[in-house]
């Protein structure tokens, strides 16, 4: 699966975050990179369709999740597009769209009420019935996407997976709009002013913010890094979101220790904990 799979996917992460970068109307980027991904799921469908996994362990791997990581965005921007391009001239209007948008966002792929809990409680026993390819008679047909169900490329439940992954990522956007509707004075939601500051580098913030994502410990792990961005600088009075992806390349291209402030971090609280113990 290396061979091909693996480098395909780190190869669509590096375009994706790229092109992120480059459209500033949300219609217009919503359009490019639903061409982009929707290409992208072409060509690692035509893949998959001859290919025969190793063991289970790879073939759970790629439908849980790799596959829904690619189909959940075009999902996302699809949804994206949708509402951005219904949405009303007046502010008032606006917010009720969102609203009424982000009502239906909670409810998107709880359909199945007993995988929505296996997958939030990130549970792994029935992954063989769930992410194993079965022949199309075996299938159960509960969800409509299964009326053109294709055995070859896809199992029962990888597009419920990247159904619910998208749905978060919509949340977060819709409820990031409606507070920058409701956000006039500058203030957080207690109704008291932002007065942090950020004493390290951007760099340093970068690094933990990329640690936040990759260790899954914000909504799961499906969060857009420049969302997560733009929230932290806002709690710090920096300005990270037109940066963070070039400031991430120069953390990849360092020659010595990557991780230098997360490491700092740990040494820092370690001399602490060592002091207040002697």
């Amino acid at each position: 699966m290396n061979t091909f799979c693996i480098p395909f996917f780190q190869e669509l992460e590096r375009d994706f975050e790229l092109l992120k970068c480059t459209y500033c109307n949300s219609i217009e980027h919503s359009q490019k990179m639903i061409f982009f991904l929707e290409k992208k799921l072409k060509q690692i469908n035509k893949w998959v369709k001859t290919f025969c996994f190793a063991n289970e362990k790879d073939e759970i791997y790629f439908f849980k999740e790799l596959k829904p990581s690619l189909v959940s965005k075009i999902l996302y921007y699809k949804h994206i597009l949708k509402i951005e391009s219904t949405l009303p001239p007046s502010k008032k209007g606006k917010r009720k769209h969102y609203i009424k948008a982000l009502n239906k966002a909670t409810q998107l792929g709880k359909e199945n009420r007993e995988f929505y809990e296996y997958f939030r409680c990130r549970a792994t026993y029935s992954d063989t019935n769930y992410f194993i390819r079965r022949p199309y008679k075996d299938i159960i047909r509960d969800h409509s996407m299964l009326l053109f169900f294709d055995s070859k490329i896809s199992t029962s439940h990888d597009y419920q997976v990247a159904s619910l992954i998208s749905a978060d990522m919509l949340i977060n956007f819709l409820e990031r709009k409606i507070d920058e509707i409701d956000n006039k004075n500058g203030t957080n939601n207690y109704g008291q002013p932002v007065n942090y500051s950020w004493s390290g580098t951007k760099i340093d913030l970068v690094e933990l913010i990329y640690a936040l994502k990759h260790a899954k410990l914000i909504n799961n792990g499906n969060t857009d890094v420049k969302e997560l961005a733009t929230h932290i600088g806002k709690l710090f009075n920096i300005k990270l979101e037109d940066s963070i992806y070039r400031v991430y390349q120069d953390i990849k291209i360092r020659k010595t220790v990557r991780t230098k402030f997360l490491n700092s971090l740990v040494d820092s609280l370690n001399q602490k904990l060592m002091e207040e113990d002697s």
